[in-house]
């Protein structure tokens, strides 16, 4: 237990080490989607659907269905809930102190319903961050695409925050708050199916939909990751490239 914590408080001390350092590049770059790993990924993308389909989507159609929509509104809340740790310490490893202190006071706030009712009723906005985001600000090249069994699409970067945000959260929070985050995954993955189940349904209608889905997340996650710099650089990108076509 002891050798456990040790390697978690090293870890956290790398990161800070690695935001101390890089916290001046504000340098965002667009790059091409890589995937060298497209015929393994293709792979694991089908086992990942034949899953959906066969037991996920089934079980988040029958929650959908029985489930009265303020019910499945309270569940998502609390989840959310659950994941605001994260946001909480990310944003203050990335410097915006400003949404980790929003963010520590509406889960306070919430914590005396355990999320499941929002007593801020929506007025407190905060962004979402995690260690994938935190990476990207210290400018972590994204890496190559990949496909997750059971988890989906990811990036390399945003797969090692996955990584981390697990060991370094699960050691900052509380036990009890730490034992109801994983006897929830299923229900998150339900809800989350739930949630999402007219953009993965028109996923699953395209032509490739391996490529859909890969375009979709990356698009997403960058306009996550960067807020409205990547919109801005996307566009700048784009009149370059016309500028091009008239010269």
């Amino acid at each position: 237990m002891k050798i456990s914590y040790l390697l978690s408080y090293k870890t956290i001390v790398l990161v800070l080490f690695l935001i101390l350092s890089g916290c001046s590049n504000k340098n965002i770059t667009i790059s091409e989607i890589k995937d060298p790993l497209e015929n393994i990924n293709r792979k694991i993308f089908h086992f990942n659907r034949s899953v959906d389909e066969k037991v996920i989507s089934p079980i988040s159609a029958s929650y959908k269905k029985i489930t009265p929509p303020l019910t499945r509104k309270a569940i998502s809340n609390h989840i959310d809930w659950l994941d605001t740790p994260s946001t909480i310490l990310n944003s203050s490893l990335q410097v915006d102190f400003k949404n980790s202190i929003l963010a520590s006071a509406k889960f306070l706030l919430n914590g005396l319903t355990l999320g499941f009712y929002d007593l801020d009723n929506g007025e407190t906005v905060i962004k979402d961050r995690d260690f994938g985001s935190t990476l990207a600000k210290l400018n972590v090249p994204e890496g190559p695409f990949l496909m997750v069994p059971f988890i989906g699409p990811r990036t390399t970067r945003d797969f090692t925050g996955t990584i981390l945000d697990t060991n370094i959260t699960s050691n900052i929070s509380s036990q009890d708050l730490n034992n109801l985050k994983l006897i929830e995954i299923p229900i998150d993955t339900i809800d989350t199916r739930a949630r999402l189940s007219k953009t993965i349904d028109n996923i699953y209608e395209s032509a490739d939909p391996y490529i859909k889905l890969r375009s979709f997340y990356i698009q997403n996650r960058r306009n996550v990751v960067y807020d409205e710099k990547y919109s801005d650089l996307k566009n700048k990108k784009a009149d370059e490239e016309f500028e091009k076509l008239l010269e």
